[in-house]
């Protein structure tokens, strides 16, 4: 049975120069070393470079982000248990509650557990990605659909038109098509949830997601 990793150790081994050449994670000695030993061994190697990839591709606001709610702990669990019928994750919220440490904990915890292939975005730099004549729309929007976890961090976010319900719509359902889970954060309270977002998002959001509720003030402002 998979089990979530020591992450803190993790980091600290990811940080660590091999002893063949001193490049850290990426050795290909490493990685024969590991594919040739036990499957505990190749399994903590891929945790390694899982980890390091996460340090490098992270925001590095969320870099040592951890998932401590236990209902966003929980969707964890149920992610590396069985990652192909695991549901999504909607965490739901007002703004400064920590919504998006949470789905970047949970990211992190997820992916470096199974080592799975990963996307993270914010909705509005999804959105300004996928704009007719950016670079590659439709590239983008595949490989947004084929991540086998994705992060849409801030859902509703940008300024609603049809096309942005059109091209949301557009990954939401073929994600869903293909059961992929996918960890959302949003603003907006679930009652509103359909106005936000439209009704087959919604309704899909609705059905695919274990929903966790974040109360609570504004941390940044009570920090500032």
């Amino acid at each position: 049975m998979t089990t979530i990793p020591d992450l803190a150790g993790l980091r600290k081994l990811a940080a660590e120069p091999c002893p063949h050449d001193g490049t850290p994670v990426n050795c290909t000695a490493c990685a024969g070393d590991a594919k040739a030993g036990t499957q505990e061994e190749a399994r903590r190697w891929a945790a390694i470079r899982a980890t390091a990839e996460c340090d490098k591709r992270f925001p590095r606001r969320y870099v040592h982000a951890i998932a401590d709610h236990p209902d966003v702990l929980g969707w964890v669990t149920r992610f590396v248990a069985d990652p192909k019928e695991s549901p999504s994750l909607l965490v739901v919220g007002p703004t400064g509650v920590g919504k998006t440490w949470q789905a970047y904990g949970a990211l992190r915890a997820a992916v470096v557990a199974t080592s799975r292939r990963w996307e993270a975005s914010t909705f509005a730099d999804f959105t300004a990605a996928l704009r007719p004549g950016g670079k590659d729309p439709e590239g983008t929007l595949r490989a947004y659909r084929r991540a086998d976890l994705m992060l849409i961090d801030d859902l509703g976010a940008a300024k609603h038109s049809e096309w942005v319900e059109e091209t949301t719509y557009r990954l939401i359902n073929g994600r869903y098509e293909d059961m992929k889970p996918t960890i959302f954060t949003t603003n907006l309270p679930l009652a509103d949830l359909r106005e936000g977002v439209g009704d087959r998002i919604a309704s899909r959001l609705v059905e695919i997601c274990t929903r966790v509720v974040l109360t609570g003030g504004d941390r940044r402002r009570a920090s500032a």
